[in-house]
């Protein structure tokens, strides 16, 4: 269903180019595959180096998949250090003996410390997708036409979703909310939110910590606890019980990143409502 909705929302042909058309493209996280589907369309074969349910800050690639991704044209990484293996990837795809083009999510935008996430932004990716145009173009000029009605496309698409998700959280700004891994942080800087979260710096969080999160919880009247699909959420659960709470899960990682911000943006809403 998600492959569906990604050649849907294409403005062009998108009937399967030959294999020698396209452009072999390696991302870091299954977001950045949408954003290269959405401007590359049929021009592109996008590979996503981290697996689904798999940890992208500590994940590391097998001997097969460095090997494999050495056929890469385009590597797409997030562009923190964050994310160490993107270093390795880099170096491999840049010794291919055609040279590999290396563009970052990170470029342009302002960082949050150590947080990785920046593709919870939909000003981050207005930013990314220009870029991703930038690089392909001047990897298959013939196909600039294409790739510029595509780019325009997006960007129309990211402009609907922002100003969607600001309707949903229209008088929500300066409202707080509770996670419990901080996936959110670049999304809740752009619309004026603030993110509370449980883990310290992307670790387990020790006792003393958690007790001052309930007690932050009780005072601040939050009454859910915000999860990541793919973690383990027995500890999100009993700090919600503590608050007489829920635990809802969100997926930052999905690869349909519209319906994830979008539907990120309506458990806000509903949770500022308890």
């Amino acid at each position: 269903m998600i492959a569906f909705c990604c050649i849907a929302a294409l403005p062009v042909n998108t009937v399967s180019a030959t294999i020698a058309d396209r452009i072999t493209v390696a991302v870091s996280v299954a977001p950045q595959a949408y954003f290269m589907e959405r401007v590359g369309g049929k021009y592109v074969n996008v590979e996503v180096i981290v697996p689904p349910g798999a940890n992208h800050e500590t994940y590391e690639p097998t001997a097969r998949q460095l090997i494999g991704l050495s056929h890469a044209k385009i590597f797409f990484l997030v562009g923190t250090d964050a994310f160490p293996f993107e270093n390795r990837v880099s170096e491999i795809i840049r010794k291919d003996k055609k040279g590999g083009d290396v563009i970052k999510l990170s470029e342009g935008a302002a960082l949050r410390g150590q947080d990785p996430h920046l593709w919870v932004s939909p000003a981050v990716v207005r930013i990314a997708a220009r870029t991703i145009f930038r690089v392909l173009s001047g990897h298959d000029a013939r196909h600039n036409d294409y790739y510029r009605a595509n780019l325009d496309s997006f960007l129309s698409e990211i402009d609907s979703l922002d100003r969607e998700i600001k309707k949903l959280l229209t008088g929500k700004k300066g409202a707080v909310f509770m996670v419990y891994h901080p996936a959110w942080g670049y999304f809740a800087d752009e619309y004026g939110l603030k993110q509370l979260a449980i883990e310290e710096e992307g670790k387990a969080a020790g006792a003393a910590h958690i007790r001052k999160m309930i007690n932050l919880a009780r005072e601040k009247g939050i009454r859910v606890i915000f999860a990541q699909k793919g973690y383990d959420t027995k500890s999100a659960a009993s700090i919600a019980a503590e608050i007489g709470g829920t635990v809802v899960v969100t997926d930052p990682l999905a690869r349909d990143w519209p319906t994830s911000l979008r539907s990120f943006a309506e458990a806000l809403a509903r949770a500022a409502r308890q």
